[in-house]
Formats: structure tokens, C-alpha cells, sequence
């Protein structure tokens, strides 16, 4: 069993008739069980249980710029920084770019590139046996980058009354892993993944 307990605190601020900037806090606390019963670490090479803290509190903060350029179209940066006791550091970074093309589309452009640090007990393969041992990926050093875009369908709408849209996304996630390594080939890990979305949105 766990207990997990997460606060959000945000702002937002107009700063001209065309700009805005937000910015972001949340906390997280989690207690109990953290770990994975399935999951193994290595020390010498050889598989053991994995041990983790019971307890973790972790932090996280963004900032976020929006702007109207004028032209039926706008653009957005935002940056993320991300910290906890278990030793990991992660900075995100992303912008993006919406058009409108008539009265009916809007196409989005995004990209986000993301870098994290190791917690503290982790490690492919530890030299000593410690309180604490890990070979979670998640843990590991490792770097993302995501473009991405989306595009958007006016179906049907009546102003004051409902607005109701076709969307269609697509977005390329490529991971790579500083310090874990594939077992099947003893390589450094990295991974390619494809997220494709089609939804239909009605607002009301």
C-alpha cells in the first residue's frame, strides 16, 4: 500500500493585451510502498531485489509565456525544472506555434526536449551493495526530445452555443539512456515511440 498526496499552486499574469506569463508550483508526497516487487537491480551482475526509499517528496516549478502575434497565429515557450530527495534533477524545455488557416483550421507545431539526472541508488550495475538499489530506468540519466504536431477541424459551430471539432495529432518521442543498458545486446538503451491521437471535441 501507498498514500500519495499532490498540491498545485498556480499564476497568471496579462502583461500586455496580447501577451500572458503563468507560472506553476506542485508539491508531491508519497509514502509506503514505492518500488516494483518484479523489478531487480545488479550488483557484480548478479540480480537482486530492488530496494527503495519508503518515503519520497519531490518539486516541480514553470513558467510559461503565451503570445497573440496578430496575424491569426500565436506562439508559446514554457520551462519546467524538477527536483526531489531522491537526488534527480530535470529540466524541460518546450515551444510551440498554432496557426489558424480560414475560419475552420488550426494547426499546431510543438517541441520539447527533456534531461534528467540519476537518483542517488541507482545504478546499471553497482560495485557494492547499499540500504538502497535500483536499476528502474526511470531513475536513470537519461534525455527525450518530442516534436509534435496537431491539427483541428472546425465541424459545426453556433456562437454562443456549442463549437464542436475533428482533431487529428501526431508526435515522435525519441528516449536515450546514459547509464542503462539493454540486456540483450549490452548496448546503451534508447527508443523510438509514435503517439498518434484522433478525438472529437465539443464544447457546449
Amino acid at each position: 500500500s501507498a498514500r500519495h498526496w499532490r498540491y498545485r499552486f498556480g499564476l497568471t499574469q496579462i502583461l500586455t493585451p496580447r501577451w500572458l506569463a503563468a507560472m506553476n508550483f506542485e508539491a508531491v508526497s508519497d509514502d509506503g510502498f514505492l518500488g516494483n516487487p518484479y523489478r531487480a537491480a545488479r550488483v557484480f551482475g548478479a540480480a537482486v531485489p530492488e530496494r527503495v526509499p519508503s518515503t519520497r517528496s519531490s518539486r516541480a516549478v514553470k513558467f510559461r509565456v503565451l503570445g497573440d502575434l496578430g496575424s491569426r497565429d500565436a506562439v508559446s515557450a514554457d520551462y519546467r525544472y524538477f527536483w526531489d530527495n531522491w537526488g534527480i534533477r530535470a529540466h524541460t524545455l518546450g515551444a510551440g506555434y498554432s496557426r489558424y488557416f480560414g475560419s475552420a483550421w488550426l494547426a499546431d507545431a510543438t517541441i520539447r526536449f527533456h534531461t534528467q539526472d540519476a537518483a542517488t541508488f541507482y545504478s546499471d550495475n553497482f560495485m557494492t551493495e547499499t540500504t538502497y538499489i535500483s536499476r528502474n530506468r526511470q531513475l536513470a540519466t537519461f534525455s527525450n526530445v518530442g516534436p509534435g504536431v496537431k491539427l483541428s477541424y472546425r465541424y459545426a459551430q453556433v456562437p454562443g452555443k456549442y463549437d464542436i471539432r475533428i482533431n487529428g495529432a501526431y508526435e515522435l518521442l525519441h528516449f536515450r539512456y546514459d547509464d542503462f543498458t539493454d540486456v540483450r545486446n549490452g548496448q546503451l538503451y534508447s527508443f523510438n515511440a509514435h503517439i498518434v491521437q484522433f478525438y472529437v471535441s465539443a464544447n457546449f
